[in-house]
């Protein structure tokens, strides 16, 4: 049943990054107990995370419609911190993929995202923060682009 659970959960993508929950590692704990499932979310933006609660509705969502019978609860621990360790196997490779080699060999040196963006800090001066997203936005959808029709999901 396990088995089952995760296979759910590696249908739900993180909202930010293009790769699905449990093999980002934000799946910290999965209980079955009965007709209890229990999953323990976290988050790579930790409280800062916008999106958290629409992950954890999507999570009991999906796992209520595939075990009616089944209480489930979800909670979102925002006092765990991500980090690059959590992700499994696959989901590094799926970082390396999109990010490049280089940010996944940051992430290993740092516990933290914020920490590789800070390593990466932009002049401040003539800065313009809208030209810079737009830029940033573009970039990041040109590489999932090409990531996601090398893979044909």
């Amino acid at each position: 049943m396990k088995e089952k659970v995760v296979e759910i959960l590696r249908q739900i993508y993180d909202p930010e990054i293009p790769i699905n929950i449990y093999d980002l590692g934000l799946v910290r704990e999965i209980r079955i107990e009965g007709k209890r499932i229990f999953v323990r979310l976290i988050f790579t933006a930790n409280k800062g995370c916008t999106l958290a609660d629409l992950v954890a509705v999507q999570v009991k969502y999906k796992l209520m419609k595939v075990f009616p019978d089944y209480n489930v609860e979800v909670k979102s621990d925002f006092n765990e911190e991500w980090n690059i360790g959590y992700a499994t196997e696959t989901g590094r490779l799926m970082l390396e993929e999109i990010y490049g080699k280089d940010a996944v060999e940051v992430l290993v040196n740092k516990t933290k995202i914020e920490e590789l963006v800070s390593t990466n800090k932009v002049k401040l001066e003539n800065f313009d923060p809208r030209e810079y997203m737009r830029k940033a936005v573009e970039e990041r959808y040109k590489k999932f682009r090409e990531w996601y029709d090398k893979h044909k999901i």
